[in-house]
């Protein structure tokens, strides 16, 4: 959600250019070093370009048109909607030998589903329906 919200206060800017750290780290009501992390992780994805300089700051990467909550979804969060395990399960305890392989093709769907339902809706969907 953070990340929908800072790319929207770029797509909102009426003339294109580069918006600084601060102005969207206030507008978010966060740091502006929390905005430049997310922000490393959005042009990783091609999602916003940094422009350096006195008048620098961050530019949406493609058209808000272009950019689908998909994206920005793949983008900032984990690959996974639920987190695995971090070390293998006790493969001893019918449980732990059998859960991951039981839960991968719901959860499979479900993320699948998640990415449909999030591709559908673009940046310029959401920024455009800001007063």
């Amino acid at each position: 959600m953070v990340a929908v919200h800072a790319l929207s206060v770029i797509a909102r800017r009426a003339d294109g250019g580069p918006v600084c750290s601060t102005i969207v780290a206030a507008s978010v009501n966060t740091n502006p070093v929390v905005i430049r992390r997310l922000m490393r992780d959005l042009e990783r994805a091609s999602l916003v370009a940094s422009v350096t300089g006195r008048a620098g700051g961050f530019k949406l990467g493609r058209h808000a048109g272009r950019i689908t909550l998909a994206d920005i979804y793949k983008a900032v969060e984990d690959e996974s909607i639920f987190r695995m395990h971090k070390t293998d399960p006790k493969h001893k305890c019918p449980i732990g030998a059998a859960i991951i392989k039981l839960v991968a093709e719901p959860l499979r769907g479900a993320e699948q589903a998640l990415e449909r339902a999030l591709a559908g809706t673009t940046l310029d969907d959401i920024a455009s329906q800001i007063n």
